[in-house]
């Protein structure tokens, strides 16, 4: 499948929402007035932190990424409801794809695309607009980051759900 990664709109919250709660275990994901302000936010803060991967041939979405950005180095539990504009570090939220596209790289594409423009915006600004990526990863999501080149730090302080998270993070 070929894709195209743009900006998310409000045309695709319905859809993000959707993935998103066939992604995450229900104390995990963020709800649909929680991923429609973090549309908000990235219309301010920059069309970069709330991406979709469309099909290139029917222009439906079938994965997307969102994230925020913080003052911090690390996602903290605060900065998982909030968005600090001034912040440099971008904490990553989530990476769904569709359930009928999943183990097709989808992911990987978009995971690697977006950093890609990541690194261009910093070098089209007079300025370094962000300094690096923070996630939180499931144990077993560690490599496919580290595969995308996350460095893994340890055991977050974070608690959000059930299980334990991983701090990783990626320095542009």
């Amino acid at each position: 499948m070929k894709l195209v990664h743009t900006p998310a709109t409000l045309a695709d919250l319905d859809t993000v929402s959707d993935y998103e709660t066939r992604s995450y275990h229900p104390d995990e994901a963020a709800s649909r007035e929680q991923l429609k302000a973090r549309i908000g936010y990235a219309s301010q803060s920059g069309p970069e932190l709330f991406m979709v991967s469309r099909n290139a041939d029917n222009d439906q979405v079938v994965g997307f990424l969102c994230s925020t950005l913080t003052t911090a180095d690390l996602v903290t539990e605060e900065s998982m409801s909030t968005h600090e504009p001034e912040g440099k570090t971008i904490c990553l939220h989530s990476v769904c794809v569709a359930p009928h596209a999943r183990k097709q790289g989808i992911a990987t594409e978009l995971l690697k695309a977006w950093i890609q423009r990541l690194k261009q915006v910093n070098e089209t600004n007079s300025f370094k607009k962000y300094n690096r990526i923070a996630i939180l990863s499931r144990p077993g999501l560690v490599a496919f980051y580290e595969n995308v080149g996350f460095r893994k730090l340890g055991v977050s302080k974070v608690v959000h759900g059930p299980e334990p998270w991983i701090d990783c993070i990626l320095e542009l």
